[in-house]
């Protein structure tokens, strides 16, 4: 099942289909109000990027509705061992290298486990 999720995760991937190992990983972050449609444009270039990463599962992403520039982004991995590699990996990138110096400041950035409830 993990499989046929992660070659459809974008659009199918639901809390219930998160593998017990489950990580998430969340940051807030602001840019210049006057740069978000380039942010926007890097952020849709990373999603390829992010999708050759071992253990990606998909990326949902959000802009505040009443402060310009603000940017969540939830990321979800089979485990936080594969979010941390990948976040490594990426600072190869040149697209990656752009999209995040286009972050100004970073006001929350965790890694969370799946917890049973």
């Amino acid at each position: 099942m993990l499989e046929s999720l992660k070659k459809q995760g974008q659009d199918l991937l639901t809390l219930e289909s998160l593998p017990a190992t489950a990580a998430v990983e969340i940051s807030i972050v602001s840019c210049d109000p006057g740069k978000t449609e380039n942010y926007h444009r890097l952020r849709t270039a990373m999603l390829p990027l992010l999708q050759t990463q071992e253990g990606f599962l998909a990326w949902r992403a959000f802009q505040s509705n009443d402060r310009p520039g603000v940017m969540l982004h939830i990321l979800y991995w089979e485990d936080s061992g594969f979010c941390k590699q990948a976040g490594e990996k990426l600072q190869q990138s040149e697209v990656a290298k752009e999209f995040f110096a286009l972050m100004k400041e970073t006001l929350i950035f965790e890694t969370f486990r799946r917890q049973p409830l």
